[in-house]
């Protein structure tokens, strides 16, 4: 940016002439100067900077401000007066120039790699884990870090990691892009690893791959089928074998685990191991990135996208909980990576991706599967920018998502209006915003041509979250995927 300064310009003297007596005239000149007191907060950049300036009467002010990074919202005031950001004034009498910014980043934490895959979970005693690395052979890196963003202790990994989940304890449980399970103690120490040694029919897939865990402590982990494993002791309790998944299982309030195996299988699993239903995606293409979502009225939501033979098959799903049953399908007509979550009215929110023609939007759903509303995300790097992010409902009534735009979104949940938006600088992918009580937002994303891992605390006005049966993505701060 180039440096914005400022000038003073044209002196204006006054010559006065005595007339009391010819031979005693005199002339006298006078120098008027007006106080210019400017006061700029510290989101704000350019001149004239804060403090008290002396200018001749008459003297033209030129003045320019831009807001930082981690601020929004600046306004200048000239007096009782909102002027532009930029302009001049003439100094015609003393004059106060004053500046003000919203700070929105309250810290930010950089990692080597991008935090691609992970959504914070969130300890009792407020420190964040999450995890970076952008998948495939990438390697990555696992990071405990205080609310105040210093970091307390890393992990190197072999591969990317995905979201983590926190049990009743405080430990930390995780798993990585090859499939391995790292179990932590909140000191860093590790717990157990389950390798993927275990797993001898696992195929590596994209996808979103978190644990769940149960009231009683239980993790779930998808891998060739599903595990039930011990918390203290690593034991496999059970394993129902499958090939493969590409997303995370849920928990319903009966203790049903409900899962999506290889690429149109959905199957609710008793807690015992045993099958409880199994259903398909009306179209075998059809597959799922997603995790599902739980509601209190008997129905688990489950997203799914196909594009075969020209023509996209991309839909969100309500299945009964009792049965499988398919109560109702929506095509939503664009790929779905981001999961669904349920609002306070038990509307269903859920976020696509875009493509060549089509861009970005989040929807919401009536409780029948009926479109209310869709907000477009506007396409800002000439390419498709997808959203990847799976939306927050916030107490306030607002939608919080991030986008591969760069952009934070709150969107209103009644109608699907912008309340505001807010540029990260940085590119999000599949981290989701997560809040706490006090407003703060923690997310995750890369930015820069060495893609660069971020972790950022934003500061909004949001109480925590909506009081309904799936506010967020994995449910709860902890991303134990467990209904209450």
């Amino acid at each position: 940016m180039k440096a914005i300064g400022f000038f003073i310009s044209a002196v204006l003297f006054f010559s006065l002439a005595h007339t009391g007596c010819k031979k005693d005239k005199k002339e006298y000149q006078e120098y008027i100067s007006y106080t210019l007191t400017v006061k700029v907060d510290n989101g704000a950049d350019g001149g004239p900077k804060s403090g008290s300036y002396q200018n001749p009467a008459g003297s033209i002010v030129n003045y320019g401000y831009r807001v930082l990074d981690d601020y929004t919202d600046m306004v200048v005031m000239l007096g009782t007066d909102t002027v532009p950001y930029e302009g001049s004034f003439i100094m015609d009498g003393n004059k106060t120039l004053t500046v003000t910014t919203k700070q929105m980043v309250l810290w930010k934490y950089q990692t080597e790699k991008a935090v691609y895959y992970s959504t914070p979970a969130i300890g009792d005693d407020g420190t964040l884990y999450f995890g970076t690395g952008m998948g495939g052979t990438s390697d990555g890196a696992f990071f405990a870090i205080s609310g105040d963003g210093t970091l307390k202790w890393s992990f190197a990994g072999q591969y990317s990691f995905f979201s983590p989940v926190i049990d009743a304890s405080g430990h930390i449980y995780v798993q990585d892009f090859g499939y391995n399970c790292y179990a932590f103690y909140p000191d860093g120490k590790l717990k157990w690893k389950l390798p993927n040694t275990l797993f001898p029919r696992m195929v590596e897939n994209v996808g979103q791959r978190c644990p769940a865990i149960s009231a009683d402590g239980t993790i779930y982990i998808c891998a060739d089928g599903l595990y039930a494993v011990s918390p203290t002791t690593r034991e496999i309790l059970w394993h129902f074998p499958e090939s493969r998944t590409k997303s995370s299982p849920a928990i319903g309030p009966d203790k049903t685990i409900y899962v999506v195996f290889r690429q149109d299988r959905v199957k609710a699993i008793n807690p015992d191991g045993s099958l409880k239903w199994e259903n398909r995606f009306d179209n075998p293409w059809e597959m799922s990135y997603a995790a599902p979502a739980v509601d209190d009225r008997g129905f688990v939501y489950i997203a799914s996208e196909a594009f075969y033979e020209g023509k996209d098959y991309s839909a969100l799903y309500a299945f009964r909980q009792d049965n499988g049953e398919i109560q109702w399908r929506y095509p939503v007509g664009l790929f779905v990576r981001a999961s669904p979550v349920i609002g306070t009215n038990r509307s269903v929110y859920i976020a696509t991706k875009a493509t060549e023609t089509d861009i970005a939007r989040l929807i919401c759903l009536s409780p029948e599967g009926e479109k209310r509303w869709e907000f477009e995300v506007e396409n800002v790097h000439g390419m498709p920018d997808d959203i990847y992010s799976t939306p927050t409902l916030g107490a306030d009534g607002l939608i919080y998502f991030g986008a591969e735009t760069g952009f934070l979104y709150a969107v209103r949940a009644s109608d699907g209006v912008l309340a505001w938006k807010f540029d990260l600088k940085m590119t999000v992918n599949w981290s989701s915003p997560v809040i706490l009580k006090n407003g703060t937002l923690y997310i995750g994303g890369m930015g820069g041509t060495d893609y660069e891992g971020y972790m950022k605390a934003i500061k909004t006005g949001c109480p925590g979250y909506a009081p309904s049966p799936w506010p967020r993505f994995r449910h709860d701060n902890k991303n134990s995927g467990a209904s209450d």
